[in-house]
């Protein structure tokens, strides 16, 4: 489908690994409130993603329908990073070998 990341005010500690076995990325706002400001059929953006997470800050959410932007964090080990920039579980085990 075509799904690499999801947004969110917080994650469930099952929901966020089950997404990253997938190799979707769960980032959530840095101030929860953030979220009330998209609405349905906004244009989002994430630029910069590989070397923004590799630096471990300074996630950006661009809305290039409102001209605004949204600070994002992620909370993942390095297991779990590797995980979702492989793809997923399966695609990072496949890589290892």
């Amino acid at each position: 489908m075509g799904l690499r990341a999801v947004f969110a005010k917080s994650f469930a500690r099952i929901h966020a690994h089950n997404l990253v076995n997938f190799g979707i990325l769960p980032l959530v706002f840095d101030n929860p409130q953030d979220w009330k400001r998209i609405h349905p059929g906004d244009v989002l953006q994430l630029n910069n993603l590989p070397a923004a997470l590799q630096a471990g800050s300074g996630l950006r959410l661009e809305n290039k329908t409102r001209s605004d932007s949204y600070a994002l964090a992620h909370r993942l080990s390095g297991r779990q990073l590797h995980m979702v920039m492989a793809g997923g579980l399966i695609n990072s085990i496949r890589r290892s070998r």
